[in-house]
Parts: structure tokens; sequence; C-alpha cells
């Protein structure tokens, strides 16, 4: 099959949306099908069609990079026009999905976020508008919690997880026992301040603790913290692997949390906000901490960090449950999609 996998993010950034669209693209091609990737910044490189350039807006608490211009619209139509199955991630994101939506092809659409109640309520209000763009498009979503914003449009979701390729997170290296490894963008819902305030008090009782912060934004002089900024990925798998905590302490907007996923495959003991999303992908292999409390946190990873039974145990119940989200295993529940949608002439 050609299948055009479609983004409303731009490519050149990173981001959840962005590495399940390259990973799918990725692994239908390992699959023996024609997968593409269209989307907006998406560069000239193979298996990539860019639809256009990128303005940086608010959305969902963050800052994401989408097409606006209206010339988009046909340039996506070009990019989906041959293809025997459309893939739409994020559909009602401006602007790049709109125009892959309502093509006489088989179509499917992914719902990945836990959106703002802005979201909510125009989901809630303008669900009529929303499925006649929808069409008859196969829908699913990537955890329950997304599942839950998108109740009013009165779809019948498939849940599938978001994927990761868990091998590529084993990387063998010595592990710092004492080093918290954070991963993400400065934007205040992911709580990268929250988590460089209770460093000072966690560093006063575990002097040797070291905190190294992956991603771009202001890095403040604070004892025993690395600021790496924007790395590649493998830069990104090593710096994992060599450390004993992975700490997630978002404050909300995640329907999924691949980076906690992320650094269960790296082997990794997880600290993380008490949010949905991340109790149902960790599944009681980690330690959650109260959402937004900042000396909640801290007394969670002193408590990981002193107590090297418990990393341990923490460590190898979640790189046992990570292995469920290897793209080996979902895949193919994407293949039945496919296959369901263009043997009834969805789309």
């Amino acid at each position: 099959m050609r299948i055009a996998v479609v983004s409303p993010y731009a490519l050149n950034v990173p981001g959840g949306v962005q590495a399940q669209v390259i990973g799918l693209a990725r692994h239908l091609r390992l699959q023996g099908h024609d997968a593409y990737a269209v989307a907006p910044s998406a560069g000239f490189q193979a298996h990539r069609v860019d639809v256009g350039g990128s303005v940086s807006l608010p959305i969902n608490g963050a800052r994401a990079r989408v097409a606006l211009s209206p010339r988009v619209l046909s340039r996506v139509r070009e990019a989906v026009s041959d293809a025997d199955v459309i893939h739409v991630h994020e559909p009602m994101v401006p602007l790049v999905g709109w125009g892959a939506l309502g093509r006489d092809i088989p179509t499917v659409v992914t719902f990945h976020a836990d959106p703002s109640r802005l979201f909510r309520i125009a989901y809630r209000w303008g669900s009529r508008r929303i499925r006649t763009m929808l069409g008859d498009a196969a829908a699913t979503v990537v955890s329950p919690i997304a599942k839950g914003a998108i109740e009013h449009l009165g779809l019948e979701p498939v849940e599938i997880p978001n994927a990761l390729d868990v091998g590529s997170f084993q990387v063998s290296r010595p592990r710092n026992p004492c080093q918290v490894a954070f991963v993400g963008r400065p934007d205040p819902r992911k709580g990268r301040d929250l988590l460089l305030s209770a460093w000072p008090r966690v560093r006063a009782v575990i002097p040797e603790a070291r905190l190294l912060v992956i991603g771009g934004g202001e890095t403040p002089a604070i004892e025993g913290v690395e600021y790496r900024g924007r790395v590649s990925e493998a830069d990104k798998r090593s710096a994992l692997a060599g450390s004993g905590v992975f700490c997630a302490p978002n404050r909300g907007g995640e329907s999924f949390g691949i980076t906690v996923a992320e650094g269960m495959a790296a082997g990794c003991a997880v600290v993380a906000s008490d949010l949905a999303a991340f109790k149902n992908v960790l599944g009681g292999t980690g330690l959650l901490f109260r959402n937004g409390d900042p000396h909640s946190l801290e007394r969670s990873l002193l408590e990981v960090l002193t107590d090297q039974g418990l990393r341990e145990r923490l460590a190898i119940e979640s790189t046992s449950r990570v292995a469920g989200f290897d793209w080996s295993n979902v895949i193919h529940r994407y293949l039945d999609i496919y296959l369901r949608v263009t043997q009834t002439g969805s789309g």
C-alpha cells in the first residue's frame, strides 16, 4: 500500500506527534509498504513531502509550529492524491490535516492530545461540523485520556498506544545511579522549572546527585545541574542509559507520555507527576508525586535515589512493561486498520 502519514506539526523540531509520524512511516516501509510523511517544514529528505513553512503558535499549553498559509491546502491535496490510505494525525489542528480530509481515499485519523478546556468546548459545540470534516474516516486514539477528550464527537475510536524502538534505548554504557535525567522543552506544562526549584534540596541531602537537563531554554546556574540543550537522538539515548532515574514533572496536557516510555526503555527508574496519562503508561512501575508540588517531587526523588533496591526494582519492572509499546507490537495494529478501511472504502 501507498500510505501518506500526515502531521500538522513541523518536522524540523522535535515533538511527540512528529516522532510518531516519522516512526510510523519508517516501520511501514520496513513492512514493505510505500509510506511517506506529509508535513510543514519537513525538509527535502527521502520519504517526506514538505508542504510549506511553519509558524509558532501556543497550542495546548505549549508552543508548536504549524502551517497557516492557505496554499498549504492545495499542496497537501496534491501530496496525498495518489495514496491508497491517508493517515492524519491530530486532524483538528490547522492547517495541514484539513487539506488531507474529505478526499475520496480511505482515511484514518489519530487523536493524540489531552486538549485544553478551550479545545474540549470546541469539540463539544462544534461536533457536527467536525464530524462533517472527518467524514467516514476511521478513528484511533493513543490513550484513554485522548479518547475521553473526543467523547462528544460520537466516534468509536480504536485505542492504539504511541510506540518507540525499545531496543534503541538499551545502550551499553556505565550508569550513574545518582544521575537524574529530564527531557523536554522549557514550556511551563513540561515542569522543568518545578524540577529545578526542587533540585537544591535534593542536592543538599545527596551532594553527589546530578541532574541532566536535555532540551532548549534558559540555563540558570544551579549546583549539580548540567544543561545539554537540544541533542541528537543518539546522544539522548546515551544520556538516558547513563542515568539511574528519569524524571517527568509535567503539569498537564499529556495524553500518553512518550518521554516516560523512553526513560523506561532506557532502564531508568521513573519519577513522574501523578497525571492520568503517566499512570497509564507506567502501570504501577514508577514512583508518582503530587502534580505541581515541589516538596512531593523532592521526597520522591530522595526516596528513589537513596533506596537502591527500590530503584532497581522499578527499573526492571518498567523495562518489562515498556516492551508492549515497541513498534514491533504496535505497527500491525495500524496495518489492520488500514486493511479494514481499504476493504470497506472508508474515507
